[in-house]
């Protein structure tokens, strides 16, 4: 695969806090095909290093959104981890929307990508071309998937393929997440106070400012958490 057309693979783990992760990530990522130099750590912040100050900048759980209810249950008591998950994620696109990138990639420390995942890659890279898109799922999360016609597809050795979702509701988890910069920039503006974790947070800034996602088919990676390849280090 070509990787110039993504500029940043940002990795969403704490190379101290997940030591073991990290250096299972890096070791995986090598062996995949992923250029090095285009990883970037995101895991600025862990849960201990959080305190009221911070919170009160940045985490509303009763902010109002112009009707909108709440997408999770979860929303009026995030754990600190989830909240160091969310800053991660907004230092990141920071980091892209500074740094004037144009595609970039998000990988959280758990993630398990196929053999084939830098030509499916380039694959996907070149079906995007001749589609409106802002942001495409990497990974079936908890095993939803788009609908589709052909039988086929369902295979995991299908061909690439993307897809709309099935739901309003894109964000099928956020271990593996393909980003247009220019929908960041948008979502940025609206980013806080946020009240919902990472994923059903992404799903209201997505939709609030409009972006248009798609679904890889066959999944291209897979969350070791969800998969019970790992025991969460999410710390409370």
């Amino acid at each position: 695969m070509d990787w110039r057309n993504i500029d940043a693979i940002y990795l969403l783990c704490h190379p101290e806090k997940e030591s073991s992760r990290w250096q299972r990530l890096q070791k995986h990522l090598e062996d995949r095909g992923v250029p090095k130099e285009k990883c970037i750590c995101a895991g600025k912040t862990w849960g201990d290093q959080l305190d009221h100050r911070v919170l009160e900048e940045v985490y509303d759980p009763f902010v109002k959104r112009g009707g909108c209810p709440y997408l999770c249950w979860k929303g009026r008591a995030l754990l600190l981890g989830e909240i160091s998950l969310i800053l991660n994620f907004w230092w990141a696109v920071d980091h892209a929307i500074n740094s004037n990138f144009t595609n970039v990639l998000f990988l959280e420390s758990d993630v398990y990508l196929r053999e084939d995942f830098s030509p499916r890659m380039g694959e996907l890279l070149n079906i995007l071309q001749s589609k409106s898109w802002d942001f495409v799922s990497l990974s079936d999360g908890v095993g939803t998937h788009a609908k589709r016609d052909d039988i086929q597809t369902n295979s995991v050795y299908a061909a690439t393929g993307v897809y709309s979702p099935p739901h309003p509701f894109p964000f099928r988890c956020t271990d593996s997440m393909l980003f247009r910069v220019e929908i960041l920039k948008k979502m940025r503006a609206t980013a806080f106070p946020f009240r919902e974790c990472l994923d059903w947070e992404l799903n209201f800034q997505l939709g609030v400012n409009k972006g248009i996602a798609l679904w890889v088919e066959p999944h291209l990676v897979e969350q070791g958490t969800c998969k019970n390849r790992m025991i969460s280090s999410l710390p409370a």
